[in-house]
C-alpha cells in the first residue's frame, strides 16, 4: 500500500525540504512527503499522483489576503478540492498544525488529520450521489447496494441513468420544474418496489435530465427530505445526464466507483482538473473514490461493495 502522499508549501524552503526528509525517513512509509513551491502547483503534476493532504506555510489565500492562515488553507481546500492544513509558528486549537513540534508529533497529528477526513467522509447524508465519469463500474450496483442498507431507515433509490434498462413514464421531472407543491404525492405514486428497495425513476430520456438545473434538485431534495417522508435519497446520476458539473453540489456526498485497468488514474486526473477550471473544488471534497474489481461488482453482495467504505 502506498504512502499518503503529502504536499509542503512553504515559504521558506529549507524548513520545507528539512520537513520533507525527516517525514519520509521517520513515518516508515505511511508518508510519501514532497515540496511543492506554491499550492496551485500541487495538483497541476500531471504525471505523479495527487496529494492526500496539503500543508500551508505562509501563504495567502486564494484572492491574496495574508492575514489569516486558518482563512487562506481553508480558501485553498475549497478552490483546489484537496484538504489543506495551516502551519503556524505557535500552538493553536483552531486546526491548525504547530511546525515547531518534534517530527513524530507532526507526523502523528498528519496521520489522524487524514483518518478524520476519511471517517466524515464515510458519514452517511441527506443526500448521496453515486456518479463516475468512467464507464462499465459498477455505479448502479453500488448505488442500488447503498440503497439497500437504507431501506429500513428511510431511504429512496432516484434513478438519473442516461441510458435506463426499462422504460420510464414519469410526470415527476415536470412537477419539479413547475415547484408544484404535489410532488411529494407524485413520487409516492410512481415509486416501485425493486429487489425489497423503494425506487423512482425520473425519466428514460437523458434530454429531459440535461434540463433539470441545481435549484431543481434543491428543491426537490427539500420536499422529500421532510419528516415522516425520506431520511436519505440515494441518486444514480448518469455522467451525460448532467447539465453542468455543479448540480454534484446538490448532494453531501459523492461516492465515484472506479474501475481497476490502465488509464483509469489519467482519466480521473483529467475529471478533476475539468472540475476545478469550472471552479467546483468544493464538490471534489465531497467525493469519495472506491474502486471495484469486475468479480466484485458481478457478485453483487451489498456487504462487499459497501465494506470498502467503511475500512
Amino acid at each position: 500500500m502506498r504512502g499518503r502522499r503529502i504536499g509542503i508549501c512553504s515559504r521558506d524552503p529549507d524548513y520545507a525540504a528539512s520537513l520533507m526528509m525527516a517525514l519520509n525517513r521517520m513515518s516508515g512509509g505511511a508518508i510519501e512527503a514532497v515540496v511543492y513551491s506554491r499550492p496551485e502547483v500541487a495538483v497541476k503534476c500531471r504525471v505523479v499522483q495527487e496529494p492526500d493532504l496539503i500543508l500551508l506555510d505562509g501563504f495567502p489565500d486564494p484572492e491574496g489576503n495574508e492575514e489569516d492562515p486558518v482563512r487562506a488553507a481553508s480558501g485553498w481546500s475549497r478552490e483546489l478540492g484537496v484538504p489543506v492544513v495551516a502551519m503556524t509558528e505557535e500552538p493553536s486549537e483552531q486546526g491548525t498544525l504547530f511546525k515547531y513540534q518534534s517530527v513524530r508529533g507532526i507526523c502523528r497529528e498528519i496521520l489522524g488529520k487524514l483518518q478524520s477526513e476519511r471517517k466524515s467522509g464515510m458519514q452517511r447524508s441527506g443526500c448521496i450521489a453515486v456518479f463516475s465519469p468512467l464507464g462499465r463500474c459498477g455505479k448502479t450496483t453500488l448505488a442500488r447496494a447503498l440503497a439497500a442498507a437504507e431501506a429500513d431507515r428511510g431511504g429512496l433509490y432516484i434513478g438519473m441513468e442516461e441510458y435506463p434498462d426499462r422504460t420510464v413514464r414519469s410526470e415527476v421531472l415536470y412537477q419539479i420544474k413547475q415547484r408544484s407543491p404535489d410532488v411529494y404525492e407524485a413520487v409516492a405514486r410512481e415509486i416501485v418496489t425493486e429487489g425489497g428497495i423503494s425506487c423512482i425513476h425520473l425519466s428514460g430520456m437523458y434530454p429531459d435530465l440535461r434540463d433539470v438545473q441545481k435549484e431543481d434538485l434543491e428543491w426537490f431534495h427539500a420536499q422529500l427530505l421532510q419528516p415522516e417522508r425520506y431520511r436519505t435519497l440515494i441518486t444514480d446520476v448518469g455522467a451525460a445526464a448532467l447539465a453542468g458539473p455543479e448540480l454534484l453540489a446538490c448532494y453531501d456526498r459523492i461516492y465515484m466507483p472506479l474501475p481497476r485497468g490502465e488509464g483509469v488514474e489519467a482519466k480521473l486526473r483529467q475529471f478533476r482538473e475539468y472540475m476545478r477550471e469550472r471552479k467546483q473544488g468544493e464538490v471534489l471534497r465531497r467525493i469519495v473514490p472506491l474502486e471495484l474489481t469486475a468479480e466484485v461488482v458481478e457478485r453483487g453482495d451489498p456487504r462487499e461493495l459497501l465494506s470498502g467504505l467503511s475500512a
